[in-house]
């Protein structure tokens, strides 16, 4: 059986642990999960959810990135959050925020510029290229193809001088 919260035990559990971890913004379900503290999430919604709670320790709820309307600050907050907790060499990659970040975050970073531009932004190097492994290749082929169904069997090519030369063969 789980233990059982009262909001005095809410409250010390938060305050312990924000002032360990020094969150600048209210930390995502997947940290509260990742950390073992999935119970101490569910009780607080129990006492006033998590706006409550972060207008208490005086830190700002950061949106899920869900949608598409997120501002910049919104984001840059999170990923300072982030980048704070984990404190990575060069910044991470989408494959690492998606793991690791709230959810929908990747998507922002992609949608508003990259991860080359948020690098920037944290005046730090960016993540390096994704490796071509044939497992990569595979998974893009079809993409690059179109879906064309005679590409699959390699009797479209991809177009050009060359692909015009072959055709000529």
């Amino acid at each position: 059986m789980g233990r059982t919260w009262t909001e005095e035990a809410v409250a010390r559990e938060l305050e312990a642990w924000f002032a360990e971890r020094a969150f600048d913004c209210w930390p995502s379900y997947r940290t509260f999960v990742r950390e073992g503290r999935k119970g101490l999430n569910q009780a607080l919604q129990r006492f006033g959810g998590r706006a409550r709670w972060a207008a208490d320790l005086g830190v700002p709820v950061v949106a899920h990135w869900r949608g598409s309307g997120f501002a910049d600050a919104q984001i840059e907050g999170a990923l300072r959050g982030l980048l704070r907790e984990h404190r990575p060499q060069r910044f991470p990659t989408l494959a690492w925020l998606r793991r690791n970040g709230a959810p929908g975050l990747a998507a922002a970073v992609k949608r508003t510029g990259g991860t080359a531009h948020w690098a920037s932004v944290f005046n730090m190097p960016a993540p390096p290229p994704a490796a071509w492994t044939d497992e990569r290749i595979e998974a893009e082929l079809p993409r690059l193809r179109g879906g064309h169904p005679l590409a699959e069997q390699g009797r479209v090519s991809a177009g050009g001088s060359a692909g015009r030369a072959a055709r000529r063969v």
